[in-house]
């Protein structure tokens, strides 16, 4: 190893003494490290994108899902503010989307991270880089399968500073950008595009407000078959194709023929009359079957056509799940377009929890990938997910927990489930390392709930029923509260904790002002690994059943759909699949503070003015109220035309109603002929519908008109 010279060592510990105190730093001086655009502060130093701590290195998309991921590699075992048995830091990563008309904000997630003492494992490995997951669930614009919809996502890495929301070309300081393109599933086709091609005669037979409503009825087409070997032939050699086709764009038929040729090979007994109609169906379109198998076998873990490139750790909090991001390089070769089945990807996940040198199997995941023609140059990415349950091998935080996993990805046919070594013609392996999340391992068959209305039940305080200080959301690891300050909850509160598969259980909420238990039993939409949901519905004692974590991938419990603003208390209680309690297991309890209430919002111009004519320069003055009990932040702007207004948002309420409230002023000077209205939004801190952004709104607004005189 080269040695370190001392202007290096000074550069380095520059660095770390920067890093250290960037908090301080950018309090001080917002443009301290030089990485923001148009600023009025002067930067000091200059650092942009570095990636020596952490780096975004994969994205993938998930069209079962619509779960948009990134992979984040953390690299140093220092710099991150603090031990796991600390608050540590942050890892922000913000997504973008665009659909060809520029970038949409798609949300912010972010990774818990901490200094790690370096360790090597079993296999005498470093364990760094740590590979960690974060995602967004977009709601992406779809277009039926004639037309690919292949937008191009981005990821913006950022270390303890949120990348600014709606500035795609935001640059951090530590972190960097990530670019990729996606493939959105198709939807279903409509009536109103067939009836674009219809005769207007046709179209006369229902009346006009029937008739609209007809044409936005999607047609229920059932899911088409795989293609034959003669269809894939005519498709990836026609004969009457002279000209030569690019080389990304050559499928071979031991490529396409790969099922065949697999099952064949494979067979438990050989069956040679059936291997006798494959030889006569392949030389009845024009293949030769044994040159197929030939050239087959001297495939050997091809990475051509599709590669694994990250596999990384998400969540925590009991959501924990493991995400293999792998791109697809060509237009062609996937077993048709996307109005056919196509072909499935295959991804196994291994794991080596406790440090054993000996692989686990965990499961393997489909994902559904197709030809496409319009394929871009880098590919398109995608993602296969596979919900774990970590429970059992938590460490406390004083000893970190660092497991070894690997992802297998293997075209067509499914990897080994036994042999983790074992690869197939088309796909590779990888192996990484991850950091398993701190805690205690639980009695046995202990009901948990992990989280409530989004947040850790570990972050809501036990007296209050509120959040803590510092408390995050689970799957995003957002603040509740960017203040710290204590947020109550509202709406439909979700129930989420470890599955105990074989066993049953029963969620009660009880006001603790008074009054009986309250069985939940609102049925369950469940969603399996493959994105396709199903119903969850309690028996007739209130009982639901746990369903394993692949059948069961955000851990959901129970919904309550909660009224009124008083403190309850929320029980999880298990039981074997006769209904019986288990003996010897305690009840889980939990206190949960609710405020539904919606906030005060009022607005007025001073002297009995409101909806009255101003000439243009008139500074205007007025009141208003922004209160709840539990206040969250106020902002207040005009429209259609935007002045300077006084105060245009805040985090202090007004005193409540009926009081006149805090004054406000409006310049006009600027402001052209027009009629007016000043608007006021408030949101207060309840955690509404368990959702990041949602809170419990009111809003008030006052008219006015500009005239150049009256």
């Amino acid at each position: 190893m080269a040695k370190i010279t001392s202007n290096e060592s000074a550069a380095l510990e520059a660095v770390k003494t920067h890093r250290l105190n960037f908090s301080g730093l950018v309090a001080s001086n917002p443009n301290y490290f030089g990485n923001l655009k148009d600023s009025e502060y002067k930067p000091v130093v200059s650092i942009a994108n570095d990636v020596f701590y952490e780096q975004v290195t994969c994205l993938g998309f998930n069209p079962a899902t619509n779960i948009l991921e990134a992979v984040v590699q953390v690299n140093q075992s220092t710099g991150y503010n603090g031990s796991l048995c600390q608050n540590g830091s942050f890892e922000y990563v913000r997504f973008f989307v665009d659909y060809g008309a520029g970038w949409e904000d798609a949300g912010v997630a972010a990774i818990n991270v901490h200094d790690i003492a370096e360790q090597t494992d079993c296999h005498k490995d470093a364990e760094k880089p740590l590979s960690y997951a974060a995602s967004v669930q977009l709601s992406p614009k779809s277009n039926w399968c004639v037309f690919p919809m292949l937008p191009k996502v981005r990821a913006i890495l950022s270390w303890n500073a949120i990348p600014t929301a709606g500035d795609p070309s935001y640059t951090p300081v530590w972190g960097n950008t990530l670019d990729a393109q996606i493939q959105i599933r198709p939807r279903p086709l409509f009536l109103k595009e067939i009836a674009a091609t219809v005769d207007e005669n046709v179209k006369k037979i229902l009346p006009p407000q029937e008739l609209e409503q007809a044409l936005q009825i999607p047609i229920p087409l059932p899911d088409p078959g795989p293609l034959s070997v003669e269809q894939l032939a005519k498709l990836y050699q026609p004969q009457s194709e002279k000209k030569a086709t690019p080389a990304n764009s050559a499928v071979p038929s031991h490529r396409f023929g790969f099922a065949q040729l697999h099952q064949a090979l494979n067979a438990k007994a050989a069956d040679p009359s059936s291997i006798q109609l494959n030889i006569a169906e392949w030389k009845n379109v024009g293949l030769d079957w044994q040159s197929a198998l030939t050239s087959l076998a001297e495939v050997d873990a091809d990475v051509s056509f599709e590669q694994l490139e990250c596999l990384g750790l998400e969540g925590g909090y009991g959501l924990e799940r493991l995400v293999a991001t792998f791109v697809i390089k060509r237009p062609t070769g996937y077993g048709g377009g996307l109005c056919t089945a196509g072909s499935t990807e295959y991804v196994a996940f291994w794991v080596d929890w406790d440090n054993t040198c000996e692989y686990t199997y965990l499961g393997t995941v489909g994902v559904q990938v197709h030809d496409i023609a319009s394929i871009p140059a880098g590919g398109l990415v995608y993602s296969a997910v596979l919900p774990v349950n970590l429970s059992n091998h938590r460490n406390p935080c004083n000893t970190p927990k660092i497991g070894r996993v690997r992802a297998v990805l293997s075209w067509a046919v499914a990897p080994s489930t036994t042999d983790p070594n074992a690869l197939t013609s088309w796909g590779n392996l990888l192996d990484t390392h991850v950091q398993i999340q701190p805690g205690s391992k639980p009695n046995y068959l202990t009901p948990t709930i992990s989280i409530l209305g989004g947040i850790p039940t570990s972050m809501i305080d036990s007296t209050t029923g509120q959040t803590t200080s510092n408390a995050v959301f689970a799957l995003t690891n957002t603040a509740a509260d960017a203040h710290g300050r204590a947020c109550p909850f509202g709406g439909r509160v979700a129930v989420q904790g470890e599955l105990f598969v074989g066993y049953k259980y029963k969620l009660t909420v009880q006001n603790t002002g008074g009054g009986s238990p309250i069985t939940l039993t609102t049925p369950l939409l469940l969603t399996r690994w493959d994105g396709t949901t199903y119903t969850s519905a309690p028996d007739v004692n209130g009982y639901f059943t746990y369903m394993d974590p692949t059948l069961n991938i955000d851990s959901l419990l129970g919904e309550w759909d909660t009224s009124g603003d008083d403190l309850w208390q929320i029980t999880l209680q298990i039981a074997d699949m006769a209904d019986n309690p288990v003996l010897g297991s305690l009840p889980d309890v939990h206190l949960l503070q609710l405020d539904n209430t919606a906030p005060q919002a009022a607005l007025h111009l001073d002297n009995n003015l409101d909806c009255s004519q101003f000439v243009i320069g008139t500074l205007l003055n007025g009141h208003y109220v922004a209160y709840d009990l539990n206040f969250g932040r106020f902002s207040m702007g005009s429209q259609p035309y935007s002045g300077p207004l006084t105060p245009a948002s805040g985090i202090a309420p007004t005193a409540p109603l009926p009081s006149v409230g805090n004054p406000w002023t409006l310049t006009t000077k600027l402001l052209p002929k027009c009629g007016y209205v000043v608007q006021l939004n408030v949101w207060d801190r309840s955690i509404v519908n368990s959702s990041p952004g949602l809170n419990n709104y009111a809003s008030a607004s006052v008219g006015f008109c500009l005239q150049t005189s009256l």
